[in-house]
């Protein structure tokens, strides 16, 4: 008698009662064109657990382009207390970041270059933000110089650029110095911005020589110290400096210029001694159709200094 229901055996006649379910050694009919049934499908938390520890789905936030994220007023920077944060493209170079800009701020900003891109003026980077969050107002102050550069976005939609940092900053140095500025200086400084003035005007392949005319420029002021070195956060200083901690005001920092090669030291070196074989004339200022000239400042009026 065939045993109707155990593997390999029909199910039986009409009415057989067959193995019951469940029974040992029992397997259920299934057709072999049936297709097996489908993996079922990970949870929407599982989806999200990737998102968020992956790098898929983020964005740099100093991406170029108007659509990452808003563009910060500077009362609403303090009203809502944001962390601002500098673009690295601006900030001073570390030991973990070699991608950085180096310009000398005498010269125009054609000169200023990428450290990865040594061979090309800058380009790359130029509308990235100079912030994040963006900002449409930027103040940069430094101890370089006593006064106060102002940046604002040329598009609103898009906040102040790297750009239009570097731009602001070179516009700036190449503007007069007023006569009442420098007189109120103390001689000793009088004396470094004469040598950066006479500096800037030679012949010397790392200053850009009789363009400049004769008037006293903001560049000549930063002495020695004429390199970009980076803008940073740093509230203590714009607080001495400006008695409160102004928003989106942030330190420009001047580093002394690169070292010379052994000819152009000696260059240097050579046109010194002829500066310091002339005869000194009187310590002053004389004005050439309202714009601010220097002399060299005689060595009577250290009695002046404070």
């Amino acid at each position: 008698m065939p045993l109707y229901g155990h593997p390999g055996v029909p199910p039986g006649p009409p009415g057989y009662p067959g193995v019951p379910p469940g029974y040992p050694g029992h397997t259920p009919f299934i057709h072999p064109t049936v297709p097996p049934p489908a993996a079922p499908q990970p949870p929407d938390t599982a989806r999200a657990n990737f998102r968020w520890t992956n790098n898929a789905d983020r964005i740099d936030p100093f991406a170029e382009g108007p659509h990452y994220g808003p563009v910060l007023e500077p009362f609403l920077v303090r009203a809502v207390a944001a962390n601002i944060r500098i673009n690295p493209l601006l900030s001073p170079p570390t030991d973990s970041h070699n991608d950085y800009l180096r310009w000398n701020m005498i010269f125009s900003t054609s000169t200023c270059y990428r450290t990865t891109e040594s061979r090309r003026s800058w380009i790359k980077g130029r509308d990235a933000p100079a912030t994040f969050p963006r900002l449409s107002y930027v103040r940069i102050i430094s101890r370089s110089f006593p006064w106060m550069i102002s940046v604002k976005a040329r598009r609103k939609n898009l906040g102040v650029t790297c750009g239009e940092v570097v731009e602001a900053i070179s516009a700036y140095m190449q503007g007069d110095v007023a006569r009442k500025e420098y007189e109120s200086s103390p001689s000793r400084r009088r004396r470094e911005i004469w040598s950066a003035y006479q500096f800037n005007r030679s012949t010397d392949i790392n200053a850009p020589g009789g363009q400049l005319g004769e008037q006293l420029r903001r560049l000549d002021w930063l002495g020695s110290n004429a390199r970009f070195g980076g803008i940073v956060r740093n509230d203590d200083f714009v607080k001495e400096a400006c008695g409160d901690v102004l928003p989106c005001t942030f330190e420009l920092q001047c580093i002394h210029n690169y070292p010379l090669n052994q000819e152009e030291a000696a260059e240097q070196r050579r046109r010194h001694a002829q500066d310091r074989s002339r005869p000194r004339s009187a310590g002053s200022t004389r004005s050439s159709r309202g714009r601010t000239t220097v002399e060299e400042v005689d060595d009577e009026d250290e009695d002046d200094e404070e």
